[in-house]
């Protein structure tokens, strides 16, 4: 039997952190959730993990903070998603050279394919 693949899934959003933690509790993750990168980045040195999904406007340390430290962290090797409200190119570009695989705007992406294509590219 292989490993239960693991994800931490960062938004200040409780809505949108049960949804993502029910649709990949389905596909068999384990699933930690942080509301902000301060924690995040707590877990990150503490835990390992096989992917990140984080959005990027947060308090108390946003997601561009997350992407820095994920490459300082025990956890440096594993991708990292970016799901956000901040649709301009400029916010998108900015993570992706701080080392995101993939930028998705939560308006312009649903869940299902958010999951769809994390899951896809991490079991790959």
């Amino acid at each position: 039997m292989s490993k239960k693949k693991s994800i931490l899934v960062i938004d200040d959003d409780d809505a949108l952190c049960n949804a993502l933690t029910s649709k990949f509790t389905a596909k068999g993750y384990n699933v930690v959730t942080c509301k902000n990168g301060v924690d995040a980045v707590e877990h990150l040195s503490s835990e390992k993990f096989d992917v990140v999904l984080t959005d990027l406007h947060m308090p108390e340390g946003d997601g561009f903070d997350v992407l820095v430290k994920l490459k300082e962290s025990m956890n440096a090797d594993i991708p990292a998603y970016v799901i956000t409200n901040l649709g301009s190119d400029q916010f998108c570009d900015k993570a992706m050279h701080l080392g995101a695989k993939k930028c998705f705007v939560k308006s312009l992406v649903t869940l299902r394919d958010v999951v769809a294509i994390v899951d896809q590219e991490v079991s790959s």
